[in-house]
């Protein structure tokens, strides 16, 4: 189990089902109702923003590829 994974097994059922859904979005390419960012000093990485997580994804030859998923803190932008 990769840690993606485990960062959603972590969370509850309806947390879970939304950021499901909001990944679904960012893979098909579908930002129009996201709240998404341009991270600073990176050529194509975003956030995303669903309450205290952030999803961390790069744009990558027209695919988009999840990096990280995790609460807000210091770290996590």
């Amino acid at each position: 189990m990769n840690k993606l994974d485990k960062f959603l097994c972590k969370l509850d059922k309806k947390t879970r089902i939304i950021i499901e859904k909001v990944v679904t979005l960012i893979i098909l390419g579908n930002f129009s109702i996201l709240d998404i960012k341009k991270l600073r000093g990176n050529q194509n990485r975003y956030r995303v923003r669903v309450g205290r997580i952030r999803i961390i994804f790069e744009q990558a030859e027209g695919e988009n590829k999840i990096k990280e998923i995790s609460y807000r803190d210091d770290n996590t932008y």
